[in-house]
């Protein structure tokens, strides 16, 4: 029987669920010492001295450093945000490091600090790179900016803006590093475990050879985790240059100022149509606050890019200004852009239709895009769909007009109730990839893929590809990855691109390693063969594949043992429309989710478990950004949602009811695996979703209301229903 197509649950679990898993913080090889680093609490200021004598006092403290190979500590002699580390100490152990972290002096010099980009775009502003010569990071042009908006009968103009967060990971980031005299290993709790080894290699001017990197199991990351960080850097030149094993690993508040945070964009806009809704031009300026560095660079451009969504707006054009502040620097969160381009065109879809009184479907339907594959304004070019017919089917199987009707009749009753409609595409996969299949000698198989899965699920959804193109039961096939001892190079596990580049790399290096096998056979038989269910046959007689496999391991045959590929992948473009209910209390303005429906059409669905899975994830984490969540720094430029205890991660209480739903006859991508990508769906189409659901619920109370910034709080939500 087929598997791919099938509801199979993750083989991760069992070793997950039962506390088998190793996580960073589990690694800690004999004679390890532990690392700490000395972060500044100032946003911007001059670092004029660091007097660690008195914590070197301590024999418990073995070293300490305000520079090693890597990334320079306070560049420039400056530190930039507050959390940016200044000086990092060795010892024996945590007790013994959390004291002589205290014992570490230094003497600021307090500069004046910004955390507005408006404000740091401003004539006379703090600059955070002077030799920069303003606090402007990046500019780009897409489109015709100059042109879009010059003729339409309607023009509407308006600001939008989506909310600085903090990607929250169940695991806060560390570090691992040995060096046994010939090879520097380094453990990580990262998604790019190659490019740590290529950072590390260069840094220590080391061989790529002489430095390996290990992926263990990984607690979330959702794009955090897809940088190398200095800390990364620091803690392995340390174990190299002090000889022996070196750990680190963050506290939570440590790693809220430390670890990127993501989204924080806002957009200036101006959107010309007509009566019946269409959309005739639209122009944007979106500003981006990237905080102190530009780690997150090209995340306005992808948002810029997909500003028109799903929609034919032919003449468009959008402005991108990164701006420096004293803050944490930005970097890919789950969806990295297409959440706030997503965020931006529905809520400016919501407003045309508001504006003419039109059903905010009807404005939709105007202006979806008809024939693919279509190129949008931006250069974009969206592969196979059907977004049309696709929205029909989504009316029809998520009962959208019947939760309206639904919601009328609770308002009868006093409850309010809303509902919002969101449609979306986002772009997915880019790069290569790389697989091994590897035939192990008692007939199973071993798969090492360049992914790099932190709780996906993707060894599920890849072993079930190889298994169906080797014709062999899913227990026989094992996944790896995660360390480039087993494979060398690959990209890794971001951007919704696992199984659709890793998965297509693997079902290749399987279709290869499975024409050897047959090739062998026929050596060993003695006659051209078939294969099906696991089997060779001829007219000379029949082998299983794993007597194949043991006959060229024991020279009776000869043929490959494995397979490897190389994978280019192009992008691809998933799309849907999900629709969220939500309750208000309009005592409170509390918002509850109620029901959330999703139709997706996001090509071939390898496991449909593990699909709806991701979406579930991810329309929490839309929730989350639609009602919850918000990195605030005050006027002084302090995080002072420093720590779960101040920052609403939703949890579980917080979740809707979900009905996920995928096309019934997706259109398939030109993969070989026909996927699209699933893993971000949720986290962009849900908060406009989301916003729009309050925004209807509020508008029985206060017609007209509008909300064109997330979160929406109790605090904000009361304040919409008020005169």
């Amino acid at each position: 029987m087929r598997l791919v197509g099938r509801p199979i649950p993750r083989v991760e679990d069992a070793r997950i669920l039962r506390g088998r898993a190793t996580y960073l913080d589990d690694i800690e090889p004999p004679g390890t010492l532990h690392a700490g680093f000395v972060r500044s609490p100032y946003p911007h200021a001059r670092v004029l001295r660091v007097d660690m004598s008195d914590a070197l006092s301590d024999p418990r403290v073995i070293a300490g450093y305000t520079s090693l190979p890597g990334p320079p500590m306070a560049p420039g002699g400056k530190v930039r945000f507050q959390g940016e580390a200044v000086a990092m100490l060795v010892a024996v152990d945590r007790y013994a490091l959390a004291d002589a972290l205290e014992r570490v002096v230094v003497d600021y010099e307090p500069l004046p600090h910004v955390v507005d980009p408006a404000k740091a775009l401003e004539e006379g502003a703090p600059l955070l790179h002077e030799e920069n010569g303003s606090n402007v990071a990046h500019t780009a042009r897409y489109g015709s900016p100059d042109a879009a908006g010059a003729a339409a009968p309607r023009v509407l103009e308006g600001e939008l803006r989506v909310q600085r967060v903090v990607p929250a990971a169940m695991e806060p980031r560390g570090v691992v590093a040995a060096y046994d005299g010939h090879t520097l290993t380094v453990w990580s709790s990262t998604q790019v475990p190659y490019d740590v080894r290529k950072e590390v290699a260069g840094a220590l001017g080391l061989p790529l050879s002489r430095v390996r990197a290990v992926q263990p199991d990984v607690g979330g990351a959702f794009g955090s985790k897809l940088i190398v960080y200095p800390e990364e850097v620091w803690v392995a030149a340390a174990a190299y240059l002090l000889g022996r094993p070196v750990k680190w690993v963050a506290t939570r508040s440590e790693d809220f100022r430390a670890t990127t945070h993501g989204r924080d964009m806002g957009l200036a806009f101006r959107v010309g149509f007509d009566g019946s809704g269409r959309v005739r031009s639209l122009w944007g300026r979106i500003t981006c606050d990237v905080g102190a560095y530009h780690w997150g660079e090209g995340l306005s451009d992808i948002a810029a890019r997909m500003l028109t969504g799903p929609y034919d707006i032919r003449e468009a054009g959008v402005e991108v200004v990164d701006v420096y502040t004293n803050k944490t620097p930005l970097g890919a969160y789950r969806g990295a852009g297409r959440p706030e381009a997503t965020f931006f065109v529905e809520r400016i879809m919501d407003m045309v239709a508001d504006e003419l009184g039109l059903d905010p479907v009807e404005v939709r339907r105007a202006n979806l895009v008809r024939g693919l594959p279509y190129t949008n304004p931006f250069g974009m070019t969206y592969d196979t769909g059907d977004y049309t017919g696709t929205l029909e089917a989504a009316l029809s199987r998520l009962g959208y007009y019947e939760l309206l009707r639904w919601a009328d009749e609770e308002w009868a009753r006093g409850r309010l109730v809303g509902v919002g409609l969101s449609i979306y595409v986002e772009v997915t996969t880019f790069g290569f990839e790389t697989a091994i299949v590897r035939a192990e000698p008692d007939g199973s198989f071993t798969v090492v893929t360049g992914t790099t899965p932190h709780g996906q699920g993707v060894a599920t959804g890849i072993a079930q590809i190889v298994a169906d193109e080797l014709e062999v039961p899913l227990e026989s096939v094992r996944v790896v990855w995660g360390d480039t001892a087993l494979v060398q190079d690959g990209i890794g596990t971001m951007g919704s691109r696992s199984i659709t580049a890793g998965g297509s790399a693997a079902l290749l290096a399987a279709r290869r390693l499975r024409e050897g096998l047959k090739a062998a056979a026929e050596q060993l038989l003695g006659s051209p063969v078939q294969y099906s269910g696991g089997r060779f046959w001829g007219p000379n007689g029949e082998a299983q594949i794993g007597d194949v496999v043991r006959a060229i391991y024991r020279g009776r045959a000869s043929g490959p043992l494995e397979a490897y590929e190389v994978y280019n992948a192009r992008s691809t473009y998933p799309f849907g429309v999900h629709v969220a209910v939500v309750e208000v209390d309009p005592e409170t303005g509390h918002v509850r989710p109620v029901l959330y429906r999703s139709y997706d059409d996001a090509g071939e669905i390898v496991n449909p478990l593990l699909a709806e899975g991701q979406i579930h994830g991810g329309v929490l984490q839309g929730v989350g950004q639609a009602l919850y969540e918000e990195a605030v720094y005050d006027g002084e430029g302090n995080l002072i949602t420093a720590n779960l205890a101040l920052y609403g991660v939703p949890t579980f209480a917080e979740a809707p009811r979900y009905e996920v739903r995928f096309a019934e006859r997706p259109h398939r991508s030109e993969h070989p695996t026909g996927t699209k990508g699933v893993g971000e769906i949720g986290a962009i189409a849900a908060t406009p979703a989301v916003v729009r659901a309050v925004e209807h619920a509020v508008r029985r109370v206060r017609p007209g209301a509008r909300a064109t910034s997330t979160p929406l709080t109790p605090e904000k939500v009361w304040m919409m229903l008020r005169p």
